[in-house]
């Protein structure tokens, strides 16, 4: 069985990306954690945190494009999302990527979010989906 590089593999990006699902009710205390972690590991990845008003856009290399991560955080709640899932070639093409590097980097941040989400999974109820790749 050969398994190439996700650079090479063509995909359908947003039937990908709108299956991406996390959220957590959690207590005040680790809801704020939680999201300051969250910007904090975003911006280290090269997502540029900024603020909406339910909560986050987390915009790739800093550059408003369609395709981007969105935090939500409500009262009691945070969740999750991607937004402009069907707009990864244009995000790309505005970033001057290929679509799959964009996507890769979409990727990196939806995994790093998994992470901090799933670990607050014993202090409340949290749900953490990410498709798997084919």
């Amino acid at each position: 069985m050969v398994v190439l590089p996700l650079s090479e593999i063509e995909m359908d990006y947003e039937s990908f990306l709108i299956k991406v699902e996390m959220y957590a009710y959690l207590d005040p205390e680790d809801l704020g954690s939680l999201v300051s972690k969250l910007v904090e590991e975003m911006e280290k990845l090269g997502f540029l945190p900024s603020r909406r008003a339910e909560g986050y856009a987390f915009l790739p290399m800093g550059s408003p494009v369609p395709t981007h991560l969105r935090l939500g955080v409500y009262t009691g709640m945070v969740t999750f999302w991607v937004r402009g899932a069907g707009e990864v070639a244009k995000s790309a093409d505005l970033l001057g990527m290929s679509a799959n590097e964009f996507f890769e980097s979409i990727l990196s941040g939806i995994r790093k979010a998994g992470e901090i989400f799933s670990s607050y999974e014993d202090r409340g109820s949290v749900r953490v989906f990410i498709p798997e790749l084919e």
